[in-house]
Formats: structure tokens, sequence, C-alpha cells
């Protein structure tokens, strides 16, 4: 009997290790795949493991406006409505979030709740909290071959939902704190273009040629960002450039040529107090220099130079093509682009060049 009671007790125990195992398994997973992602990636990664790691059909993940008197659904997956929007009432989403703790129904057809979200027979619904405020709740629905919700679902799904909240709050601050720098740089470049006709708006069209370029290539989020906000600052060392030159109405001399190669160097030596920006620094220092090594100013070839300033290499020449300038009339944009096509391989990335091709015929700016 004693015996007995004693493997009972070890069983207990090795499942109770166990689950303990698969939620801290879990609780290091998601906190390094939610370090440094987007809102919407961190919710997409949120119904992935949802669905994994509890074995359900369906997830959502429903966010408050602003007012907190609504939910709307964020992301989903599954047997849920893309748009379905709970103003609040007494359902079972809002009293959870009011809770702040989970629920279940393994038979919610039986219930009160019957109807109250169509095509799911049973549900669980943990609200999603942040350090400062609710942000909103995650539901599940419906397990695999018909199974109930036990405690270790729910504790699964809480621990999914406790490093949802700071991931998504965090998301939520660097979204906040890049709109207030991107706001701040183009102040500044606004500035800078203002003491040249020539260049007047130059910076926001190789911004939007870039980022064009970049989400052709699926470039990650994170370097996507990076890119716009390299773009915006790829010419902030022509604050260095003497006026003289930059407003000049005839064809520079060489003398002047070098004073206008000088502005890499100048934007990435203004930039190296943000270190967090390496990359950005980087793409900034090397924007001109040629894929194949002969012409650049830096000497730099192929995969030494960073993606981003191989991009912003046909981004920037693009549009100085179609500019006027006081040596030159504009080139036509069909011009432009067979001119880029003629270069890829010697001044450009082939890659960067095909994305671009691509880009431009979605854009219809030529064809």
């Amino acid at each position: 009997m004693e015996t007995n009671n004693i493997e009972h007790d070890l069983s207990l125990a090795v499942h109770e290790l166990s689950v303990a195992y698969e939620e801290l398994s879990l609780l290091y997973r998601i906190s390094e795949i939610y370090a440094s992602l987007s809102v919407d990636e961190i919710c997409a990664r949120i119904i992935d493991e949802a669905i994994n790691t509890i074995s359900v059909q369906t997830a959502a993940v429903l966010f408050l406006d602003e007012k907190g008197e609504k939910l709307y659904t964020k992301a989903y997956r599954g047997a849920w409505e893309s748009k379905r929007e709970f103003p609040k009432d007494d359902g079972i989403l809002w009293k959870t979030i009011q809770a702040k703790k989970s629920c279940a129904f393994c038979k919610i057809k039986e219930t009160e709740y019957s109807g109250y979200i169509p095509m799911i027979s049973s549900l669980m619904v943990c609200p999603i909290l942040g350090k400062a405020k609710t942000v909103g709740a995650i539901a599940v629905a419906d397990k695999e071959f018909g199974e109930e919700f036990f405690s270790k679902d729910s504790k699964l799904l809480m621990a999914i939902a406790t490093q949802a909240g700071l991931a998504i709050e965090n998301a939520f601050l660097y979204s906040e704190l890049e709109t207030l720098l991107v706001g701040a740089i183009r102040c500044l470049v606004k500035a800078l273009e203002a003491t040249s006709y020539w260049t007047a708006g130059h910076t926001e069209r190789v911004t939007e040629y870039a980022m064009g370029i970049g989400q052709t290539m699926d470039l990650e989020s994170d370097l996507i960002e990076k890119l716009k906000i390299c773009s915006l600052l790829h010419d902030i060392g022509k604050i260095a450039t003497p006026k003289e030159i930059l407003n000049k109405d005839e064809k520079l001399s060489d003398e002047e040529w070098i004073e206008i190669k000088k502005h890499p160097i100048i934007g990435a030596e203004i930039l190296v107090e943000l270190k967090q920006f390496k990359d950005v620094i980087l793409g900034v220092k090397y924007h001109h220099e040629y894929w194949d090594g002969r012409s650049g100013i830096f000497g730099l070839k192929h995969d030494e130079i960073p993606i981003m300033a191989r991009i912003l290499s046909v981004a920037d020449t693009f549009d100085a093509l179609t500019s006027d300038r006081p040596y030159r009339r504009k080139h036509t944009k069909e011009e432009a682009v067979r001119e880029i096509m003629r270069c890829s391989g010697t001044q450009f990335d082939p890659a960067v060049v095909e994305a671009f091709l691509k880009w431009v015929n979605l854009q219809r700016r030529v064809f």
C-alpha cells in the first residue's frame, strides 16, 4: 500500500515537473522570438505558439481600442471572423479582462454564452496585460480531437499572454520613439535641403524608392525600419558641403566633385554617436560604393558593401537621373531605368536592380 502511494506521488511529481518544464521552455522560446518584433509579427507569433503549444484549431488576439470601450480582432487563425469586434458587454471576453484572469468553457454551446462567438464549441480566454495597462485578450478554441481544457492549458496560455503583453507594450513604445526620431530627422533634412534648390525633396523620394526596393526584397521589418532612417540620413554629410557648391548653376569642377564626394564619410562621422544604429551609419558611409569595387570611394565590392548601402545606391541614382541638375536635363523614368539596368553588375548589385525593376513595374511608374 505504501509502495503504491510512493509511486502515485512520484507519478504526480513527474507530471508536475513535465508541465513546469514545458512552461519554462515556452517562456524561453517566446521571450527570444518577441525580442525585436513589430506588433503585427508579435501577434502572428502569439497565434502560432497558442495553436502549436495548446493544440487548438482556432486562436485570436484582440486589442482594446484607445477609449477602452471596444475589443477588435488584431490577428487570428481558424474559425474566427476577421473583423469581429466586441463592444463592452457582459460577455466572456470582457469579463476576463475585467477580472484579469483566464476562464474556460469546454462546452460553450450549453452555457448562456451560446452563439456569442459562432462556429466554436469550446473556448479559453486570457487577458493580455502590460505593465502600464491592459492590452487586450487572447482567445483559443476547440482543442484537437475534442479534448477539454485543463489547468495545464490555462498555465500555458497565461505564459504566452504574459510575455506577449510585455512584448506588445515594448513594441508600442518603440514605435512611438521611432516616430519621434523619424519626425526629428525629417525636420533636420528639410532644413538641410532648404539651403539648396537642386536637392529639394530628394531625400523623401530616395526614401520612398529605397523602401519599395527593400519591401520587394522581403527584408525583415527591423531592417526595413533601419533602411528608412538610413535613407532619410544618407545625405546628412552635405551639411558640411559649401553652399556655393550645392547651389552652383553650372557643371562642377574636379575639385568641387572631390568636396561633394566627402559627404558619405562626413555623414558617418556626424552619426557616430548613434551606436545603436551602426547598420544605418555604415549604410550612409558606403552608399556610393560600386558593386564591382572599381569606382567607389572606399573600394568595397559585392557583399562587403552593406545591403542598405546597395539599395540606397540604386534609389539615389534613380532620383538623381530623374531630377533636374544645372549641368544636364533630367532623364525620363524610362531612360533612368535603362541606365540602371545597363549598370547592373558594375555599379549596382544585380539582385537590388532586379527588385527595383519589379517594384517599378508594380508601381507603374514607367510601364
